[in-house]
């Protein structure tokens, strides 16, 4: 699945849809899709960077998702349920700046 929201500035922040997301709790959901809006409507790569930050103190973002960033994406994983040091083989989604 790949989607695209252009934003204010015309510029477009690209999600693609990897791997299944396992959703073992309700909250894990939530926060999936916090990450997904906040990768679609952040301008460029400042803002998402500090947006995914202010997600990660405001939820339980590490319980159950690790991320990092390349030279021009961010990349999403989702930990294991059964033991959260380990995470899924696959990622779960990646976003292009």
């Amino acid at each position: 699945m790949y989607l695209k929201h252009l934003n204010q500035t015309n510029r477009t922040m690209n999600v693609t849809i990897e791997h299944v997301f396992c959703r073992y709790s309700d909250e894990a959901e939530e926060i999936y899709f916090r990450i997904m809006n906040t990768i679609l409507f952040a301008t460029d790569e400042t803002e998402l960077r500090a947006s995914m930050e202010r997600l990660k103190n405001e939820t339980s973002l590490d319980e159950y998702f690790i991320f990092g960033y390349g030279a021009h994406h961010i990349w999403i994983n989702q930990r294991r349920p059964s033991d959260k040091n380990r995470i899924f083989k696959n990622r779960i989604m990646v976003a292009h700046f």
